[in-house]
């Protein structure tokens, strides 16, 4: 399922090429809440996400952990091998290049022996729900796994095969047969395999295939990116397909595509570091040695009189502001993704996990990508999930009342403050405003089925902790499941 390097390259942002004036823009599946019942350090969380999402919190309080959650679905929905997708596969490109952070040995709660994560997405169909079990105790396999639609089951899986490493399941159909059952492998996402072995040729079939293509879309175009500034000083091979991994390693590469691609981008992205710079910054250029295919590249930034100052000599803080604002403004076409290639540009959603966001920066630096962040998931061109320590430089970017930590957050965005328990040591999730507008189910069975008492859709409200609306989402579908592994 990787991306295919020869095809052609597509314009980051393709919404807008293609939208047209007056026309109401395509509802996107997009991820509206991550569900971390069994995960690293978290037990019976629910974090709903805006389109911009900022976790805060100090140090070791389980931020990454919360972002590796939604990585780890991302690339559980590429449909390969459980234990290669979140262990690696070495020499191969593309997002399973390398391991999610502690690998999936590192993602089991300490003393247990099983992952319980779950998403709701947002689609034209209404909210779809997949919660899934994944346990380590022996061959890694799915244990259990649900997709509901409007609150309706539409796939379930039932009694394990282990000699045969398979799983029954049984998916909706609306016709006198009624629903069909069928094994499946047990070491890959039940959801991943349904467009291969659902045949659609009913209505109800049809609807479980919608909705599998759905989370899966939402899913495969989560980017990760925490940039490593001792691994961006080196000289790069120049690409004219050039595509930016999670470490930013490959920066100069991607600056010297994007300053012969798309000047309007490379100007945006000038103007961006220049506004954070400390100092006067003329221009982004590339210093060149060798030729032919041993032409290697290094980005510099002009300081003017003050001289040129290579990748090599940068500070630390100016390197990861340069790549995460290469990736906001870029978009998925120059981030090494694994693109659902046969969903329409208009049809797909990119999701930036931005890591550490503030590292290196001052508060006014953090501000400046915090702003940019707004703008570009306020444009419907992505959204962002991002984790810093100190919430100063978000408050500082939305201004405001906000700024002294009153009044409401602009909508569209959620901050969302990250603790311990001191008794359990689990993490606990409180969002200070949150202005993610619920997508009720269609019915009020969905209701019942979706949430418990005064919780809609397991998302919480405004001073709600997170992790208590979640405790009831993360039930449903899950009887009969050891959470406690």
């Amino acid at each position: 399922m990787n991306r295919d390097a020869t095809l052609p390259a597509v314009p980051a942002h393709p919404l807008q090429r293609t939208a047209d004036a007056g026309r109401p823009p395509v509802q996107r599946p997009t991820v509206e809440e991550l569900r971390l019942t069994s995960f690293k350090s978290y037990r019976h969380a629910a974090l709903p996400l805006a389109p911009l999402t900022v976790l805060h919190g100090p140090s070791g309080v389980g931020k990454s952990n919360a972002l590796d959650a939604l990585a780890v679905l991302s690339r559980l929905a590429l449909g390969e091998q459980i234990a290669d997708s979140l262990d690696g596969l070495p020499g191969r490109a593309g997002p399973l290049a390398t391991p999610v952070r502690g690998g999936l040995a590192g993602c089991v709660p300490h003393g247990r022996n099983a992952i319980i994560l779950g998403c709701t997405v947002r689609s034209l169909d209404g909210p779809v729900r997949l919660e899934v079990v994944v346990r380590t105790d022996g061959p890694v396999r799915i244990a259990r796994e649900q997709l509901t639609l409007d609150g309706r089951i539409l796939v379930e899986t039932g009694e394990q095969d282990p000699r045969n490493h398979r799983v029954n399941v049984s998916w909706h159909n609306d016709t006198r047969q009624g629903d069909i059952r069928a094994p499946f492998p047990n070491g890959v996402l039940v959801t991943a395999q349904i467009p291969l072995r659902v045949a659609g040729s009913s209505p109800g079939e049809r609807k479980v295939l919608a909705a599998a293509e759905h989370v899966l879309t939402a899913l495969r175009e989560v980017f990760p990116v925490h940039p490593v500034p001792a691994l961006m000083r080196g000289w790069a091979r120049p690409d004219p397909q050039a595509r930016l991994i999670g470490t930013a390693a490959n920066i100069s590469a991607v600056i010297a595509r994007l300053s012969n691609e798309c000047a309007r981008r490379y100007g945006q992205l000038l103007r961006v570091v220049q506004s954070a710079a400390p100092h006067p910054l003329l221009g982004l250029d590339l210093a060149r040695r060798g030729s032919g295919a041993a032409e290697r590249v290094r980005t510099v930034f002009d300081e003017g009189v003050l001289g040129r100052t290579g990748a090599d000599q940068a500070s630390d803080g100016m390197l990861r502001l340069l790549a995460f604002a290469a990736v906001l403004l870029t978009g998925a076409a120059v981030l090494d993704l694994d693109p659902a290639a046969e969903v329409p540009w208009a049809h797909r959603q990119l999701t930036v996990l931005a890591e550490d966001l503030g590292a290196g920066l001052g508060t006014e630096q953090t501000a400046a990508l915090v702003r940019l962040a707004r703008e570009m998931t306020a444009r419907n061109q992505l959204r962002v999930l991002a984790a810093l320590q100190e919430p100063a430089a978000a408050r500082e970017a939305l201004g405001g009342d906000v700024r002294a930590g009153e009044g409401e957050l602009p909508p569209g965005v959620a901050l969302v403050e990250c603790r311990r328990d001191p008794d359990s040591g689990h993490t606990v999730l409180r969002t200070e405003t949150a202005r993610v507008p619920a997508q009720a189910p269609r019915s009020a069975a969905g209701e019942a089925g979706a949430a418990g008492p005064g919780v809609a859709g397991g998302e919480a409200g405004p001073g709600v902790p997170a992790g208590e609306a979640g405790a009831a989402a993360d039930a449903v579908g899950l009887d009969g499941v050891d959470l406690d592994g």
